[in-house]
């Protein structure tokens, strides 16, 4: 469960926690600041759960803070990998990488794993045996990288590596 905080803009009031959007709903419709005045403008902070960098990556505020509950917290745990991909590294904004969530191709892996893999799926079967002891897996990541073709990342503590990075 993902426990957020909303800070009001209005010093004269005190913010409150809240696990979903009916609760957001329900605590900030009826909340005043210490002079009757209706409060309604809020920074929604992250404050406990599994998901902090992807929320960050989102820049959730309250203007999209139905999209957060509605659309991102459904998302399955590689769903939210490309997700944050998408925004972090790829320069999505949320609306877009939302539509493109199912399109990057991403593995748990360093560049020079996700490299090495790639060159003897596509061209080690090519390759005389004696010479299979001369590739240089980390020149050849370097290049991939280089070239926009694979891109390594760390999300949640863990490495990753997008495979069809060039793409789209």
């Amino acid at each position: 469960m993902t426990t957020l905080y909303a800070n009001p803009y209005n010093i004269d009031a005190s913010g409150f926690y809240f696990n979903d959007a009916d609760e957001f709903t329900e605590k900030s419709t009826n909340l005043t600041d210490r002079y009757g005045n209706p409060v309604e403008e809020f920074e929604i902070d992250f404050i406990d759960g599994d998901d902090a960098a992807l929320f960050n990556a989102c820049g959730i505020n309250q203007a999209n803070l139905s999209t957060w509950f509605d659309d991102i917290q459904t998302l399955d745990d590689h769903e939210k990998i490309n997700l944050y991909y998408l925004l972090n590294v790829a320069g999505y904004n949320l609306s877009q990488a939302l539509d493109k969530v199912d399109e990057p191709s991403i593995t748990e892996s360093s560049l020079r794993d996700a490299s090495e893999e790639l060159f003897d799926e596509c061209w080690l079967h090519s390759v005389p045996e004696s010479i299979r002891y001369y590739i240089d897996y980390v020149k050849f990541a370097r290049d991939c990288e280089m070239g926009g073709e694979l891109v390594e990342f760390e999300y949640d503590n863990q490495t990753y590596t997008c495979t069809n990075a060039a793409v789209g």
